[in-house]
């Protein structure tokens, strides 16, 4: 288990060197119902979506950024949007982590501005964090990963890092090295009464791509689900209950897999906003549409999975020990010029890949 220095935002405590310590030891199972608050202990995820695979996480004090690309398509980072977003998210939360999940101009293109902005570690891989350093993030800020780490956010936070695979389209496959370097994240987040799971990824493919051992500069990562598979072992968990896959097509090969390995109870779709343009301000261009996607819908349904997609850009949750729901981020939605609830405030028009969600061969 390893600890990463944090610099607390509120507080206005600098940073400590990145570097890991490594602990002795496992974090020690507990039942739930032994579970007893304890001081600084969180009772709940609240999580806000804000376009492709953006989401914000704050887990009692410890606020976590995913990806953060606010413009797409753009070849460099918008200081001055990040600071309006940064603003927005101040009303609910920190930022003390910044997760990248795969260097992609949708994803990655604002990372390294988040990390200068926020001055708090970036969990990257190796090519991701030497560009940061190039576009002048300090080096001892940044905490180069290749899957199998397990990172101690908290006392009460464990995060698995995973070796995962890039996105594929219908037809495709990855090659021998999986694509661009793709992680997903495992949480274990100790509250009162419950133990919250959680699987998220920004990208990734399914059906062989998942069995598929990955070679990356003659170094074997493994094979995506073995990965999953790790990691949950190393978690002491059998199931996660909350799943964010991140291609917004072909999510069926993995459903077909995961649903009934690892029994999740939710599935959030994302990586939705991506194609065709992304604007920020102007709200979510095209919806989710499950019509769109019949394989998956019958995998769910044959396993009682809901599905929850975002509806708009700022949209939030809230997971505790009753579940997940909807919560009120009106406020929020108003400073940015979008609509309290749906969408807009630009009109919404069909998937620009609609009929590419699922093919023949899923």
């Amino acid at each position: 288990m390893q600890d990463i220095p944090r610099r607390a935002i509120l507080a206005g405590i600098p940073a400590t060197a990145v570097a890991a310590t490594l602990a002795t030891t496992a974090t020690p199972a507990h039942a739930d119902d032994h579970y007893r608050p304890q001081r600084g202990m969180p009772r709940e995820i609240r999580m806000t979506w804000f376009g492709i695979t953006n989401w914000h996480y704050q887990i009692g004090d410890v606020g976590i950024l995913l990806d953060g690309a606010v413009g797409y398509p753009a070849r460099t980072p918008d200081p001055a949007v990040v600071q309006k977003v940064r603003t927005a998210l101040a009303e609910t939360g920190t930022i003390d982590y910044i997760l990248l999940g795969h260097q992609h101009g949708d994803h990655s293109v604002d990372t390294p501005e988040w990390a200068k902005q926020t001055g708090v570690p970036l969990i990257a891989s190796q090519a991701a964090c030497e560009e940061a350093i190039a576009y002048g993030v300090p080096r001892s800020q940044c905490r180069p990963v290749k899957g199998g780490e397990v990172l101690r956010l908290s006392k009460h936070v464990e995060m698995h890092v995973i070796k995962w695979v890039h996105s594929v389209d219908v037809g495709e496959t990855s090659g021998p090295d999986g694509g661009i370097e793709t992680f997903g994240f495992l949480f274990k987040v100790q509250t009162p009464g419950k133990t919250l799971t959680m699987f998220l990824s920004d990208s990734g493919a399914g059906g062989a791509e998942l069995t598929k051992e990955h070679i990356v500069g003659g170094e074997n990562r493994g094979a995506p689900l073995t990965n999953l598979g790790k990691a949950m072992r190393a978690a002491d968990l059998q199931t996660f209950e909350l799943w964010q896959p991140g291609p917004e097509s072909r999510v069926v090969t993995q459903a077909r897999v995961i649903v009934p390995t690892f029994r999740p109870t939710t599935l959030m779709p994302h990586h939705i906003g991506a194609r065709g343009g992304f604007n920020l301000f102007g709200g979510l261009h095209y919806a989710f549409d499950p019509a769109e996607v019949p394989k998956l819908m019958k995998v769910l349904a044959d396993f009682d999975v809901t599905l929850v997609p975002p509806i708009n850009y700022f949209d939030a949750w809230v997971y505790d020990k009753r579940g997940l729901r909807s919560v009120d981020n009106s406020r929020v939605k108003r400073a940015l010029g979008l609509p309290a609830s749906g969408p807009g405030p630009n009109p919404q028009g069909p998937n620009p890949r609609s009929g590419e969600m699922e093919g023949p061969e899923d």
